[in-house]
């Protein structure tokens, strides 16, 4: 039985995953699917302290990154599962094609990793910590203005 819970929720985080960073935007609509309505979300740039609880500013938060961040390819590099929590290191190569914290695009091709652990509750994301190597995101935009000045 553990197993299969294991598993289960394993497959609900790579669904999750897979929708929420498809090249079409409107896959974000999964989040109906793979998480509770009252989930919590700890950790995303943009929201009051890093902070929502609620499905939409989940799907909102996808939709902006994926305003500021285009031509993706997202890779998950490592999962790792329980009974209770996923954790999944992954990596991500985009264009910066949009405003992302003030800075303008520069078409910048850039490559950032990051961790999300989630707390999984009957086969769905519950709560969600988010961990973006901001410093190295950070890093890579802006770089031709900064040159400019």
């Amino acid at each position: 039985m553990t197993n299969d819970i294991v598993e289960r929720n394993k497959a609900t985080v790579a669904k999750f995953l897979a929708g929420t960073h498809s090249a079409n935007i409107e896959d974000v609509e999964v989040i109906d699917e793979t998480v509770v309505p009252h989930i919590v979300c700890h950790g995303f740039p943009g929201f009051p302290n890093g902070e929502f609880r609620d499905r939409e500013s989940y799907k909102a938060f996808f939709r902006i990154f994926r305003e500021s961040f285009s031509d993706m390819h997202f890779q998950t590099l490592k999962t790792i599962a329980t009974e209770d929590f996923v954790s999944a290191h992954w990596e991500i190569w985009a264009t910066h094609s949009g405003e992302f914290r003030g800075i303008r695009p520069d078409g910048a091709r850039i490559v950032f990793d990051g961790v999300a652990l989630y707390r999984m509750e009957e086969g769905k994301i519950a709560e969600t910590w988010l961990t973006i190597n901001e410093p190295l995101l950070m890093s890579q935009l802006g770089r031709d203005q900064a040159r400019a000045a």
